[in-house]
């Protein structure tokens, strides 16, 4: 508050000898501001020491007793002196220049009813007329009245003077039409939308009627009551413009005051962490833009409010300069790792082989996202250029598996053809079964569409052989580890293809397991029964299906050594 109030000092003391209107009206706002913390002060003293009695020494001081007070007070003193001074000397000047104007309005009045010798008194009007101008202003009380019968007599004068000189009719109709012209002009003054341009042109037209000459005295009156009445119109709607204007700079004021407290609170957002810029310097164009909309603000302090709603965003935008700065660095580092992918890209497409391998490049795309944006500028070309190697090695592995595919298909005849010849032989020895599982194997993938149902009938003719013939446990063991692994080889994705026969075969065992359980619940029921055939049976049944449990288990084993050995 002492800086303040040292500052208040500073500017009374300088306004003391003020004599323009702008700093007397500086001045009084800056007195306005100190009597409100006088007031404060006071108010806050009076509290503070409101019992006689009890006075400690943390009290408020008096500010009475303030010696920047003290010196603020003798400044204003010394300021109101001398504005008194100024306005008797103001009033003193307007009382002399009312009486002098009113000795030259008697003087003008009696030349010009002095009508034998008008023209020779022209020189003398001339002289009022100079003399007139550079008497200073009067109050506004007196302005208009005194300045309405200076322009009479003038208009009496011009009237009489040129009739009496020109005593022309062709003049008197000249200026009759030139009268009405610019009436006329004035009344086009309201197609003017701009008012300090209308402002300007009524000054025009005004001065354009005072100087055309006389016209005819029948036609006069009526003329210049519609001059006047054009004046007054266009006067008006000057006036409630800047009634209007005034009370419209405060709300402008106000609105561009919010916008800054907008501005304020957007750049208190930017910390540490900030990472919203895009829409965050969207936001503060947008405020600009808002205050463009605006319309404008006391001259005195258009550039303080401007330039504090600027350093806002100055600030703010001077930090998303030096952000991406750091953020052009991270880019360019980005887009150097990219182009180690494209070109990673570029050499699979070149050395592809028939079978082109996709995880490939599905690997190079995983780590093409994991490296992040590369920079709007700098992305989507190099986005481009991945994808044309990534389509150009598809586009490769697809010319590459059509062949595949007819390849797959003649297998696929080969391998029918192969077990139909091998059906007739339905007691097949070891070596003979041996030899046709490893003629299966040799002969290569088929479509995957086509692959289970061709396992399907490999698998059943050599359990078909196997069951009906006569082997060693070794023998079939080998036998359906054969099989078990022509499933893996033969498959299009050797893993899936595992899982699946897994979980088929699972599925069979808990079956299997379920009925078997419930088969040694239901024989509680012939626990007594001792010699029944359906006890028999029971147990028979029971035997048979934990025996098929072990077989499949036992093929599970078998899918299990295959896979791995795959």
């Amino acid at each position: 508050m002492s800086n303040q109030k040292e500052d208040l000092l500073k500017s009374i003391t300088s306004f003391i000898t003020a004599d323009n209107e702008l700093a007397i009206k500086e001045a009084e706002h800056q007195i306005k501001v100190f009597n409100a913390i006088y007031e404060k002060e006071t108010t806050q003293f009076k509290e503070t020491n409101k019992e006689d009695n009890e006075i400690e020494e943390n009290h408020l001081a008096d500010p009475a007793i303030d010696e920047t007070n003290l010196s603020i007070l003798k400044a204003i003193e010394k300021f109101n002196k001398n504005q008194e001074k100024r306005k008797a000397a103001l009033e003193k000047d307007e009382k002399d220049n009312l009486i002098a104007k009113k000795e030259l309005l008697k003087k003008f009045e009696e030349l010009i009813n002095n009508k034998e010798k008008l023209a020779e008194l022209a020189g003398g009007i001339k002289e009022i007329r100079a003399e007139w101008n550079l008497i200073g202003d009067l109050s506004s009380k007196h302005q208009q009245e005194i300045q309405k019968e200076f322009s009479k007599l003038n208009e009496t004068f011009n009237y009489n003077f040129n009739i009496y000189k020109e005593l022309k009719e062709n003049d008197l109709k000249k200026n009759f039409s030139l009268k009405n012209q610019v009436i006329h002009q004035l009344k086009e003054l309201e197609n003017i939308k701009d008012i300090g341009k209308t402002k300007i042109e009524l000054k025009i037209l005004q001065n354009k009627w005072e100087d055309i000459g006389p016209t005819f005295k029948e036609h006069w009156e009526g003329l210049k009551k519609n001059y006047w009445e054009q004046v007054h119109i266009v006067q008006k709607r000057i006036n409630e413009h800047y009634t209007t204007l005034k009370a419209n700079l405060k709300e402008n004021l106000e609105a561009k005051k919010l916008l800054i407290g907008k501005a304020k609170e957007l750049a208190a957002t930017v910390t540490e962490e900030f990472n919203d810029w895009e829409k965050t310097a969207n936001k503060f164009k947008s405020l600009q833009e808002d205050w463009k909309k605006i319309g404008p603000v006391s001259k005195k302090i258009s550039d303080d409010i401007w330039q504090e709603f600027r350093s806002y965003s100055n600030d703010f935008f001077n930090k998303r300069k030096s952000h991406f700065n750091i953020e052009k660095k991270k880019w360019e580092k980005k887009a150097a790792a990219k182009q180690e992918l494209i070109d990673k890209a570029k050499q699979y497409v070149e050395n592809i082989k028939e079978d082109g391998n996709p995880q490939l490049i599905k690997k190079l795309q995983e780590d093409w996202k994991k490296i992040g944006h590369a920079g709007k500028y700098a992305e989507q070309k190099l986005w481009k250029k991945f994808r044309a190697q990534c389509d150009a090695f598809f586009d490769q592995k697809n010319n590459n598996r059509k062949k595949t595919i007819e390849e797959e298909n003649t297998h696929l005849k080969a391998k029918k053809e192969l077990i139909e010849s091998f059906k007739t032989n339905k007691e097949a020895d070891f070596d003979s079964l041996k030899e046709f599982i490893e003629k299966f194997q040799q002969i290569g993938e088929v479509p995957k569409k086509s692959s289970s149902s061709i396992m399907q009938s490999f698998e059943k003719i050599i359990n078909l052989n196997i069951n009906n013939g006569k082997f060693t446990s070794e023998q079939k063991h080998q036998l359906k580890r054969a099989i078990k692994s022509s499933l893996l080889n033969n498959s299009a994705d050797p893993e899936k293809a595992y899982l699946d026969e897994k979980g088929r075969i699972n599925k069979l065992i808990n079956i299997a397991l379920k009925e078997t359980a419930q088969l040694e619940n239901n024989l509680g029921f012939f626990a007594n029964a001792k010699g029944s055939k359906m006890l028999d049976d029971f147990k028979a049944k029971i035997e048979t299906q934990k025996k098929q449990i072990e077989n499949w288990r036992e093929e599970l084993k078998k899918l299990r050594e295959a896979y791995l050995q795959k």
